[in-house]
């Protein structure tokens, strides 16, 4: 990212905060702002007119050279936003450069007016003095680094500097990878919960199934069941009509044996007569 903007002020420590945040994006602003904030910028080299920084993006390092020439304020940074004037890693450098030169300037026995981002920073705070070389050889471990874990590698091996600020980069990278690796044990054994879990349901809802399956047949049976029940019923309702009919039907077969009894009976007496009379005409004829 390259940027000029002409700027009528002939040293960088007269550019405000509200001075840079009139000039640049709302979002650049703010972003640098945040990194500043957060400790990202470390000042490699600076004067009245010109300085040299490193700033820890979120997706490596970058180097920023920030100067007043010619009445223009001119930026380059390694990044490649289309932020302009300045993008966001130029605004922490700045940032980081208001605060070195107040506690720079601050007088002897006098408290330093703090920052105006939510961390405070000590009065006189020294900017570690850390060699250019030294920054290319951090970048080109962090590129190394950020290839080992897409594909799944172990961080480099940590490379000798002297530096104590660039140690500490490269240390909260591991600490941060280090965490990382615990998340990713932490989600391998949530998705192992996951799948036993998943396991145990796809279980239930097969004896469900066949639970549902048994629930039918069995609704069947009673169907079934009930229809067979309502023919034993007809079927009773059939016997008991005939019963009574059998029942009237003795009452008739008494009703006409006792006729017929009776019958016999005047049968008989007629018999008698018949023999009466016929003794009567045999004892007449031998008259």
């Amino acid at each position: 990212m390259k940027g000029r903007i002409a700027c009528s002020a002939d040293r960088l420590s007269l550019l405000e905060p509200s001075m840079i945040n009139s000039v640049v994006e709302p979002t650049a602003f703010q972003r640098g702002k945040q990194y500043h904030a957060e400790r990202r910028v470390q000042m490699v080299d600076a004067s009245d007119t010109e300085l040299t920084s490193a700033v820890m993006g979120n997706s490596g390092l970058y180097e920023q050279t920030i100067r007043l020439h010619q009445g223009h304020l001119e930026a380059k940074c390694s990044c490649t936003l289309s932020e302009q004037p300045i993008c966001r890693h130029g605004v922490a450098a700045l940032l980081e450069y208001q605060r070195w030169f107040k506690a720079q300037n601050a007088p002897k026995g006098r408290p330093v007016p703090p920052r105006s981002d939510p961390e405070p920073a000590a009065a006189g705070h020294p900017v570690v003095d850390v060699k250019l070389s030294e920054v290319t050889q951090f970048t080109d471990w962090m590129q190394r680094a950020v290839e080992a874990l897409e594909h799944g590698r172990p961080l480099p091996t940590q490379p000798a500097m002297e530096s104590g600020a660039v140690s500490a980069w490269i240390q909260a990278i591991r600490d941060l990878d280090e965490r990382r690796k615990q998340s990713e044990g932490a989600r391998v054994g949530l998705d192992a919960e996951l799948r036993n879990r998943e396991t145990l349901v796809g279980r239930l809802t097969q004896d469900l199934e066949a639970s549902v399956q048994e629930a039918k047949s069995l609704q069947m049976i009673s169907r079934d069941l009930q229809r067979e029940v309502g023919l034993y019923r007809a079927a009773v309702g059939k016997s008991d009509e005939l019963s009574k009919r059998i029942e009237a039907f003795d009452g008739e077969v008494k009703e006409i044996a006792g006729i017929l009894a009776q019958k016999s009976r005047r049968l008989e007496g007629v018999a008698d007569t018949c023999r009466d009379v016929a003794a009567l005409l045999k004892s007449l004829g031998k008259a």
